[in-house]
């Protein structure tokens, strides 16, 4: 055997390797990501947590659910193969419950209002949001609806002739319609992004969204007119924080925790002077309390994750798998992005939790899940999917 030979056949090797070496380095960020986000959680409830209940643990144990439902959701994520998420029985049939959980959140007495939003459904003693179940089904959905586009020389080009490009606009602008009218304007906006990966690989169904996102901006103007003095204070607080009182708050509690921190569960932000302390603004409450040292540990984290994430998509030969992982990748970082953008007052305030630091079982869970699909892709060679 030449050479020439031998260096190829090492290369080839070495690049069906590719996603398995991802494996370790997103398995741990992950595993300090729910460890810090747990410790994180328990200080920023405890205080409220007392209050009302007289327990410290009260509000964490809450949230312990959602650690054990998402460990049941990483289990499977892991163990199935990620192409039978794509398949027309898995996709459709996801979408089918979606879609069915949130008309029953929106219309039927099983929906539940908190704080002038409609976004809980209760089953029984259940509580849940299923717009949180969107960020995964919704993006699995269009992987599975678009694969009939695929590149033909410089360009995409549907490889069938079925309509597949009306009925996956329609399942992107049927779902978002029912999360927008709840409100819930910033999982809109976080579920639309993360179904546009896929919807641009056909240059036809391209147009299709943006048509219908303009659609839906402008239902939004319609459904939302009393909300607009909100909006604007929420936008204004981008370049004034001092002019909102929730976003100076998390500005104070951030910068007041120097390099160290005050230390944990020190803070004085979680003690009523941060609303949304342990939801939106829990970056914030842990920035006071772990200083400049905590806040780089956890964006090299989710840096680590994105970085990762990004080799294995790239690494992956299947378009389809590709899509998915960069997908779940986007779907963790980003939304981190985005909370921690809001936290600086780069964004205004839209309601987006920081993934796995958060109070919220459902979302909790949601990204457990994902994340175990994201390790099952790094067990991907070439075409084929290994056995665990």
């Amino acid at each position: 055997m030449s050479s020439f030979t031998q260096m190829t056949s090492i290369a080839s090797v070495d690049d069906r390797l590719q996603p398995a070496r991802q494996r370790v380095p997103i398995f741990v960020s992950l595993v300090f990501l729910l460890i810090i986000g747990s410790i994180a959680l328990f200080s920023s409830t405890s205080y409220r947590s007392e209050v009302q209940h007289d327990d410290v643990w009260q509000m964490w144990a809450g949230q312990f659910r959602g650690y054990t439902l998402g460990l049941l959701f990483f289990m499977i994520g892991y163990w199935v193969s990620p192409r039978r998420w794509l398949t027309s029985g898995a996709s459709v049939s996801l979408a089918v419950v979606l879609v069915l959980l949130l008309l029953g959140t929106a219309f039927s007495p099983m929906g539940i209002e908190r704080n002038d939003a409609q976004r809980w459904l209760k089953i029984g003693s259940l509580v849940f949001q299923p717009s949180e179940l969107a960020k995964f089904v919704l993006p699995v959905l269009l992987i599975y609806l678009t694969g009939p586009w695929k590149f033909q020389g410089n360009s995409l080009t549907p490889a069938s002739n079925t309509p597949r490009y009306i009925l996956s606009a329609g399942l992107i602008l049927l779902p978002l319609f029912l999360i927008l009218i709840q409100p819930d304007v910033g999982t809109t906006i976080v579920v639309g992004g993360l179904c546009l990966i896929p919807v641009f690989r056909s240059r036809r169904l391209s147009r299709l969204v943006i048509m219908g996102s303009v659609g839906l901006m402008g239902i939004l103007l319609l459904t939302q007119t009393s909300r607009f003095p909100e909006f604007r204070e929420r936008f204004r607080a981008m370049w004034d924080p001092q002019s909102v009182d929730q976003v100076w708050a998390g500005f104070q509690s951030i910068g007041s925790g120097g390099l160290f921190g005050r230390g944990l569960g020190e803070g004085a932000g979680k003690l009523g002077y941060l609303p949304s302390a342990y939801n939106d603004f829990i970056f914030a409450v842990y920035a006071e309390e772990t200083g400049f040292v905590g806040v780089t540990v956890v964006v090299l984290l989710f840096g680590t994750l994105l970085w990762c994430g990004r080799k294995l998509w790239q690494s992956l030969e299947d378009d389809d798998l590709s899509l998915l992982a960069m997908v779940l990748t986007l779907a963790i970082t980003g939304q981190a992005a985005l909370n921690i953008m809001v936290n600086l007052a780069l964004l205004p305030t839209k309601g987006i939790a920081l993934p796995f630091f958060s109070h919220g079982s459902t979302g909790l869970a949601v990204f457990m899940g994902m994340s175990g699909v994201l390790l099952a892709l790094t067990r991907c060679r070439g075409k084929e999917v290994l056995p665990t």
